[in-house]
This record gives C-alpha cells, sequence and structure tokens, in this order.
C-alpha cells in the first residue's frame, strides 16, 4: 500500500516539478550585463561624488541588497565613465549568439571601420563590448528565452547604463550597435531612449521576426549588397537549400546560424561589403560631418 502511495506521489509531483521549473525559467529576472572597455583599460579615477552615488543608486535598483554584486556593477560602470570622460564617442557593440564577449572576424572590421570613419571626421572614440550572457547553462536559456520575446529585461539595464553616462557626460554621443539577435536589443534600447538625442545605433542582419519601430538616429542594414540576408527576409527555403545534403560544418567565413554550423546565405557583414561601408559612412556623415 506504501508502495502504490509512493508511486502515486512523485508521479503527482513529477509534472509539478517540471511546471515550476519551467515558470521559473520563463519569469526569473536576468542579471543585467556588463560593459567591457576593448583595449582600453585604467581603471577608476577620480570619479566626482554625485556621479559615485548615482551609480549606487542604479546598483541598488538592480541587485538590492546584493552588496557583491552591487560593488562590482558599480566598479564596471564607473571604469567605463572614467575611460569615456574625455572622448567625444561611446561605442556600444552587442554581438549575435548569446551575446558573450566576443567580436567576430566580420563585425570587427565592421567596427574599425566606424571608429576609422569618426577619427576621420575629428573625434575620439571608446569602444566597450556590451557582455549580456554570463557562462553558465541558466543564463544560456535566459537569452534564448529573452531573445524568444525581444528582450523584455534585458534592454532596460543597458538603456539605464547609457542614460546614466550621458547624464553625467554631457559632450558624449553614443553609438549602439549590433549584429543579428544583438541588433533587436540594440533597436529595443533605442526605444528606451527615443528622447535622448545624445544617442544613436547601427545593426546589421535583424532577424524577420522582429518589426520593432526605429528611430531617426538609427541605421538598420539587412542586406551587405551582394547577397540578401536569408534570415531578415526570413527565406527559410534559401537556408534549408544550402544546407542540403551537407553536414554541418564550421565555416564562419560564409553567412551563418548557430555557432556558425549552419549556413544563412546573406546573413554576414564585413566593412568591405557594399552595403555596409557606404551605409554607415553616409549615416555618419549626414550624423556628425558638420560638427
Amino acid at each position: 500500500m506504501r508502495g502504490k502511495v509512493l508511486a502515486v506521489s512523485i508521479i503527482l509531483a513529477a509534472p509539478i516539478a517540471l511546471c515550476c521549473a519551467f515558470g521559473w525559467l520563463l519569469y526569473s529576472p536576468c542579471p543585467p550585463g556588463e560593459l567591457s572597455i576593448v583595449n582600453d583599460t585604467q581603471g577608476v579615477i577620480d570619479v566626482p561624488e554625485d556621479v559615485r552615488e548615482d551609480a549606487n543608486n542604479l546598483a541598488l535598483e538592480f541587485f538590492g541588497n546584493n552588496t557583491a554584486a552591487c560593488q562590482r556593477f558599480v566598479d564596471n560602470l564607473l571604469e567605463v565613465y572614467s575611460a569615456a570622460e574625455d572622448r567625444d564617442f561611446l561605442l556600444i557593440f552587442n554581438s549575435g549568439g548569446f551575446g558573450r564577449k566576443t567580436i567576430g572576424p566580420e563585425w570587427g572590421t565592421v567596427l574599425e571601420g566606424i571608429e576609422g570613419e569618426l577619427e576621420g571626421l575629428a573625434y575620439t572614440t571608446l569602444l566597450v563590448v556590451y557582455v549580456r550572457t554570463f557562462d553558465g547553462l541558466l543564463d544560456s536559456i535566459k537569452e534564448i528565452r529573452e531573445q524568444s520575446f525581444f528582450y523584455p529585461s534585458k534592454a532596460k539595464p543597458l538603456a539605464s547604463q547609457i542614460d546614466f553616462l550621458t547624464e553625467h557626460i554631457e559632450s558624449i554621443r553614443v553609438i549602439v550597435m549590433g549584429e543579428s539577435g544583438g541588433g533587436i536589443l540594440a533597436n529595443e534600447v533605442m526605444e528606451i531612449l527615443e528622447v535622448d538625442p545624445q544617442v544613436y545605433s547601427i545593426q546589421t542582419g535583424i532577424p524577420f521576426l522582429y518589426h520593432g519601430a526605429v528611430s531617426d538616429r538609427s541605421l538598420v542594414i539587412n542586406d551587405n549588397g551582394i547577397t540578401p540576408d536569408t534570415v531578415s527576409a526570413g527565406d527559410l527555403w534559401a537556408i534549408f537549400r544550402a544546407n542540403l545534403g551537407r553536414l554541418p560544418t564550421h565555416r564562419p567565413e560564409e553567412g551563418h546560424l548557430f555557432f556558425e554550423y549552419v549556413r544563412a546565405p546573406g546573413h554576414i557583414y564585413t566593412w568591405d561589403h557594399p552595403g555596409v561601408w557606404t551605409q554607415i559612412t553616409s549615416f555618419l556623415e549626414d550624423n556628425f560631418g558638420s560638427d
């Protein structure tokens, strides 16, 4: 009798436990990401007390009484503040995929091109990568959830950090950049910061399922000028044909999905692509060439 009761209890408890786990994964909050400076490390220098206080208040908003997490957030934000204080532009890159601390070889050329164009216009720049997903299975699952629903939780922390920086560095302008899923995040941030004239955006290869409003301070490129982007166009048949009869192989030099193993024709953007450098150059000159 006891065995039957135990079996029934397990049968009843198992789906409840699965539902609870699924609910936790679906609704549990995502930790804010971090701004990681690229090739420029100077640490936190003298920071005005009101700036430090605002950084602490922002950390409390996201982490509450978690002292260690708050301190890490404040240190990271103030390090970027210190490095950006004497620059004209802060460039924030959001990578595709899971959004870890990576700049792929394709967008690496785009970033070099953007920095070169701004330097040609006599501006100074600071490049940072926004790390939105940390190591670990749970963080990866949360990133899949966030991207599937167009970043309902992850856009606000990045927007808040940008708002902090533009508030305390009045002369700086920020360009939020992103490829593929990172472009979705960049556009969601632009929607939050719609009224902030210091913030601009450049996005490439936006997946076809996303239809967010595009700011007049944003440039969205969904065609590299050589091959139409099958991911942005939703051409699933072309993607299927490109992978038919072949084993998944690592080919980062081609348009790709899923850790660069699945071909996606046209879903690749480099500075050398005519649809990339021409549009970005015009965008930068139109918005900043007359200053």
